[in-house]
């Protein structure tokens, strides 16, 4: 497999005026999602805002939509998205559920 036919998962944290901000880069697939979920139990306050920055995600498949839900039935997480993303979002009926955002300063308000 070359490395135009997969693409890994980075994440990086960072600390936002709201609370821990994830950017997340990459394909969020089976083999990736544990990743993310480590990274989102690990972030995800007690109280206050986490930021899931998917902007740079460019897959996603239902294995990182389960990470997501489970994280905003937990707790405030606001999901920035990307077109592609958003399209997943839109077409699986979890925009209506989930807090999305289409840039990374309209999540941090």
């Amino acid at each position: 497999m070359s490395s135009a036919e997969f693409q890994s998962l980075s994440i990086g944290v960072d600390e936002g005026p709201s609370g821990p901000v994830l950017s997340v880069r990459g394909e969020i697939d089976t083999v990736t999602a544990p990743q993310l979920q480590v990274s989102v139990e690990q972030a995800l306050p007690s109280d206050g805002v986490l930021v899931v920055d998917l902007s740079g995600v460019t897959f996603l498949s239902s294995a990182g939509l389960s990470v997501l839900v489970r994280a905003h039935q937990r707790g405030d997480v606001r999901i920035v998205t990307n077109p592609t993303i958003l399209r997943v979002f839109t077409l699986t009926g979890l925009a209506q559920t989930l807090r999305l955002f289409a840039s990374l300063d309209e999540a941090r308000v």
